[in-house]
């Protein structure tokens, strides 16, 4: 929490002195550093889309999530069942790096499985790398993001379903319900809990796009380096890379915190209010 001091100093900081917490203590102080996030074009770029990204993946691959949970558990064979949950689990334990090589392999121009069936069909054109267009970077984002993390995510919502009665499911077979009906007014709403929970904690990770897989996805075009700019990648550039200003970075770092916070106390509303549960 020491370093939240660097926020307040001035542009002459220097994180590299060797009396660091000299130049803390007796540095001019100032909140410019807040103000100037306000007035950076690059900050609203990143914002855009990083909300764009976080948005959709919370409307698509949260819920698929829960889908895959669903499925899974109604299936009859349990080990079966079992069996599928740890091979589509599989990708969550492989890097970014290797997920990125991996499907970039497949859809590159020349050679790429993908990119060769997608040719076929006649949805795309020869020597159309769908990795490296600009158009298709948030698409991708999207999609690689609920390959290697939607199986690990439907861990808590298949282990919730398990947990359920089954004399529950039982009673509603009696009273003649179907598939469907069991799913929606016994299985649901048996959940609400964890899915209240995790929902919560998806909403508070909004401003966080996923730097590692974003960052890794640049790589294949410098044009993403100036249009797919996210909150993660502007701050690692400006306090990694170039260390052009340790105050500013600081600064934008402490106003990223401060918005997941007020968007997690926002989310624990909203679920208090639509499912009546929080997570205090």
């Amino acid at each position: 929490m020491l370093g939240v001091l660097f926020s307040f100093k001035g542009p002459s900081f220097n994180l590299t002195k060797a009396d660091v917490l000299y130049n803390v203590t007796h540095g001019e102080w100032t909140l410019q550093n807040y103000l100037d996030i306000f007035v950076d074009a690059s900050f609203y770029k990143a914002v855009g889309n990083t909300l764009v990204i976080s948005l959709i993946k919370l409307a698509l691959c949260f819920p698929f999530s829960i889908v895959i949970a669903i499925q899974l558990s109604e299936l009859k064979n349990a080990t079966l069942s079992k069996l599928i949950l740890i091979i589509i689990c599989l990708p969550n334990f492989l890097s970014w790096a290797v997920v990125i090589g991996l499907w970039k392999g497949l859809m590159d121009a020349q050679g790429g499985a993908v990119n060769h069936l997608l040719v076929t069909l006649g949805i795309i054109d020869d020597n159309y790398a769908l990795m490296a267009q600009n158009s298709w970077f948030k698409a991708m984002v999207i999609f690689l993001s609920a390959w290697k993390g939607a199986g690990w995510g439907s861990i808590m919502f298949y282990a919730a379903i398990m947990s359920i009665d089954k004399t529950y499911y039982e009673s509603a077979t009696i009273e003649g319900a179907n598939k469907l009906q069991k799913i929606w007014y016994l299985t649901i709403p048996s959940i609400l809990p964890t899915i209240a929970l995790m929902l919560v904690m998806n909403i508070s990770g909004i401003m966080d796009a996923g730097f590692e897989q974003v960052y890794t996805m640049m790589r294949a075009n410098a044009e993403f380096e100036e249009t797919q700019i996210i909150l993660g990648t502007y701050l690692y550039n400006i306090s990694v890379v170039n260390r052009t200003n340790i105050p500013f970075a600081t600064a934008l770092g402490v106003f990223n915190g401060l918005i997941a916070l007020l968007l997690m106390l926002v989310g624990n509303l909203i679920t208090t209010k639509t499912m009546k549960r929080s997570l205090w």
